[in-house]
This record gives structure tokens, sequence and C-alpha cells, in this order.
């Protein structure tokens, strides 16, 4: 057998060593990539453990939501009937929806589930709905005198309560506060707040925050010494914030400012580690603190403020209206709130089969209920007009038009002239605050056409029994009318010379709890010639 070459074996011993060489450095990556598959496999596992626990948040929101619905369905209207229920369901679709979005936002699936909530979102509370129940449940702690503690716990009404409110959605009322300038409400929510933190084992809000907007708004309603003493609780808590360490060095020169005018005056200055009383004023319009406001807030509390001079004379009866066909076999039953000028509420005088009718057409033509702007003369919203109404014409329906001829009967008032039924629905603090109903001359006249004249009487039926609030109450005579079920009131608004009686100034309470639906029925000048003859004396 023949030698290899000295070449050959120079080109073989090479080629050896080249193998070598490439499975050495391939062994070397393969170990590091063993030890890279453990690190991703840990990695994974964390991936999988955040997936999870978002996953488990998103369980957890659903079961939320359905524990939620499930128990407010039970009797949807009685639950959003109550202002903090409705407050809480409405912040559940402007503030905490926006999380649900963001954990399922670029997930896989995601696409389908993002736009199911588009597609719902006409029918979902919105911004507006958030700030216009915030306004509410201000609206009704003024009007009713209520403490935050009261609403907070959910006790302030007799019936249908509340849950009680966490630390967060306090203090997301008075961020509204915040908004609008509002001290007094932001205050006294602040306060709320850092009372409801005290208790809260599943702690929704920082501290530190609650503390920091609390102090601005103690020194907003001049509580300066309130304002150090949370300040250095906040301290206590974040030892190093330069805003709070900036805040004590002005709170002491204002409390040292305070103590040299006091010494001054020759007064005694407040001992240092003694808090003086909090003070919380409630600033207003000029109109809000005048004597007719606080007169119709008293009203709407149920306060006796104006007496009632004819109070032994007013009676309950009975009435066929003049032995009217259709009152002979059904008289009305009456009774009587004030003798001069004339109020009285008329009871059982819409069935309720004749209430859900009207209801039922009224419920989608329902829009914000407007005024006439007496400079424009235009219809126009207005904040101190808080309902939803529809207009109804007696020839859309049997029943509307059942309903005009029981009032003409009652009233002997001709209908030729009456405006169409109006129905409107109080919901959460609605109201309506004091106002005439005629035009008052020289001011609003051109609101209604001469051939129609002034508006001269008011008919309002009842439709619910409001758990709280919502009272008819007229300002200037005191007289209260309950909203009861298939009543109505009734009052002329005209003199019998036919000028305005401002005696007739009204107002529609907030309501607290319930829903409060009425229906109007307005009647002019023109027509009413023999039935409601003019007075031949000015002025009466």
């Amino acid at each position: 057998m023949a030698k290899p070459s000295p070449i050959l074996l120079l080109v073989i011993t090479h080629a050896i060593a080249l193998v070598n060489t490439e499975i050495f450095t391939a062994l070397t990556t393969l170990t590091k990539a063993l030890q890279y598959e453990k690190a991703l496999a840990g990695n994974l596992r964390e991936y999988v453990k955040l997936e999870q626990e978002r996953l488990q948040k998103v369980l957890e929101l659903a079961d939320s939501y359905e524990r939620h619905a499930e128990t407010a369905l039970v009797d949807a209207e009685s639950y959003v009937a109550n202002p903090v229920n409705a407050y809480l369901f409405v912040k559940t679709f402007t503030t905490d929806l926006p999380k649900t979005k963001e954990l399922v936002s670029g997930k896989q699936n995601s696409e389908e589930f993002l736009q199911l909530l588009e597609d719902y979102q006409p029918y979902l509370p919105d911004e507006e709905d958030f700030e216009g129940v915030v306004a509410a449940i201000l609206r009704l702690q003024d009007t009713y005198q209520l403490t935050s503690q009261q609403i907070a716990d959910g006790t302030f009404t007799p019936t249908n309560r509340s849950p009680p409110m966490s630390a967060l959605d306090c203090f997301q009322l008075a961020y509204y506060a915040y908004g609008k300038q509002d001290w007094h409400h932001m205050f006294s929510w602040m306060i709320q707040t850092l009372h409801v933190l005290d208790t809260e084992e599943n702690v929704t809000i920082s501290r530190s925050q609650t503390l920091d907007y609390l102090s601005y708004a103690a020194t907003m309603q001049g509580n300066v010494h309130h304002a150090k003493h949370w300040t250095l609780e906040w301290l206590k808590l974040e030892p190093n914030h330069d805003r709070a360490l900036s805040n004590i060095l002005y709170f002491n020169k204002e409390i040292e400012q305070e103590q040299a005018k006091l010494e001054s005056e020759g007064q005694s200055t407040p001992h240092p580690d003694v808090l003086p009383s909090l003070k919380n004023p409630r600033v207003t319009d000029e109109y809000r603190s005048g004597k007719e406001f606080q007169v119709y807030e008293a009203l709407c509390r149920g306060e006796d403020v104006l007496p009632n001079p004819h109070v032994h004379k007013l009676s309950c009866y009975y009435t066929t209206s003049g032995d009217n066909p259709l009152l002979v076999l059904a008289p009305v039953k009456v009774e009587e709130y004030y003798l001069d000028p004339y109020i009285v509420l008329y009871h059982d005088v819409i069935s309720d089969k004749e209430i859900k009718i009207i209801k039922e057409i009224s419920t989608p033509m329902l829009k914000r209920a407007t005024v006439n702007d007496p400079a424009t003369g235009k219809l126009v919203t207005a904040h101190y007009r808080v309902s939803r109404s529809a207009w109804l014409k007696d020839e859309m329906n049997d029943t509307i038009q059942t309903l005009s001829n029981r009032i003409s009967a009652i009233t002997h008032l001709n209908m030729e002239q009456a405006e169409d039924l109006q129905i409107q629905n109080y919901g959460i603090g609605g109201q309506y605050e004091p106002h005439c109903d005629h035009a008052r001359r020289h001011k609003e006249m051109s609101a209604f056409p001469p051939e129609e004249g002034n508006r001269i009487a008011t008919w309002i039926y009842y439709f619910d029994e409001v758990d709280a609030g919502g009272l008819t109450v007229f300002t200037q005579l005191g007289a209260k009318i309950p909203p009861k079920k298939g009543s109505a009131a009734f009052w002329f608004n005209l003199k019998p010379d036919g000028q305005g009686n401002d005696l007739m100034r009204h107002a529609g309470c907030p309501v607290l709890s319930g829903s409060k639906w009425v229906a109007n029925k307005w009647f002019h000048e023109r027509g009413q010639e023999f039935m409601q003859p003019c007075g031949l004396a000015p002025n009466k």
C-alpha cells in the first residue's frame, strides 16, 4: 500500500483541526443558549403572571359590573333615583371605564370588545352626565342642609339608602368643586375624604394627596391653623416634599401676622397647641343670599317660614263642579292649600293606567327643559330649571284628549287657547327655582302672542310618589304642596282684572330621592271671558 504524500497528510491534519474548532465553538454557544433558555422560561412565567394579574383584574371588573347590574335591575328606576347610586354608576363609565379599556387595549381579540364599547357609547353616561350628577348632589346638600357624612354614609333618606362611598368617591366630588372654585364644598368633601381614609381597609386614594388638597381648601376658607396642622401631617408621610415645606413657611408667616393684629387690638391670641373652630362659609350670589331664595330652600325642607292666615279655614270636600255631567257620578276630592289667592289639590284625577300611557308616549320625546329668555324671546336652557320635557297634543292619543276634557270639566276653563300638555321628568336633583308662570307686564309680555293672551291659570298633574323632596312651594305665601301620585294642583296666575299676581311665584324643589313626573296645562286669557269674567276694580 502506497504511503500518503506529505502534502495530503498536511491537508487532512488541517481539516481535522478546523472541525474540532467549530465543534468547540458550537458547544460553547449552546451552553450559553441553555442559560438563556432557563432565563427565557423565567421571563415567560413572569409574563404569564402579569397576564394572569391583568386578566384577574378584567375578571374582577366583569364581576363588579355584573353584581352591580343584577342589584340595580331588580328595581332600576328606584335604584338610580337615589342620587348617590346615580353618582357611583355614572362615575363607573366616566372615570373607571377608561381603566378597563387600558387593560384590554392592544391585546389579542381586544378589537371586537373595544368595538362593542364604541357601539355602547351613545347609551352610556358621559362627562356631561358626571358633572350634572355631581352638581345635583351639591345642590341637594345645600337645599336640604345635609352634611357630607350623611351623603357619604347613604343615610340622608329614611328609605332607599345607598352604599357607603369610598374615600376616592368623596375625593372626586371635592375635586369637582375644586375645579369650580367652590371652596365651601371642596373643603367639606376633602374633610370627609380624610374621615373615610381613616377607616378604609383597601385604600382608594393617597393620604398625602388628600392632605395636600385639604390644606389648600382650608386656606381658601380662612383656616390657616388647620391648614398648617394638615400640612405637618403630610410632611410625616413625605418629609422632603418641597411644596409642603414651602407651605409651612407661608402658614407660619400668616399666623404671625394674625397674632400681631390681635395683640395690636388688645385681644388674646389663641394657644399654639389649640386649633380654633373651623370656618366654612357658603359664598353665593346676590339672589341666592337674598330673602326669597332662603325662603324657597326652607320651604323645600318642609319648614313653616310664612304663617298661613287662613289655615284654620282650610277644608277638604267633594265637588261635581256645578253638576258637570262628567263628574256627577264621580265627584272630585278637593283639598284646599290657600284661600286667597286660591290654591287647591284635586285628588285621584288621573289613573295609574293613564299615567303609564302618558309616560310611554312622552319618554322618547323628552328633551332638556327650556325657559323663555325675556331679553331675546327665545327658548333657552337654564341652570335653575333642571328637568326633561315633552309636549303632547290632544290629537296624538285618546288618553291625552280625555285628560284635557277632565281638566276643563273641573276648572270650567275653555281649552281653545290652552297650551299642549307639557310632560316633565325631574331626575337627580331636578328642580325649577322660584318663577311666575305668567308673563310679567313691561318685561315679558312678548312671550305670548296677543291672540292668546297671558297665562291665566296653571294645572299640574303629579304622576309619582316622590321618596323625598320635590315639593311645589309658593315663596310669597309659604304654601307647600307634596307631589302625590294621581293628584293635580290648580291655581290662577292673574288677578280678576288681568294683572299678573306676583304672589303666585312658585318653585319645584329639588328631588332628593325618587323620580318626579308631572304634566302641566297652562290656560291663556282669550276664550275665558265668560268662564272667568274680568273684575270691575283694578288690581283685584
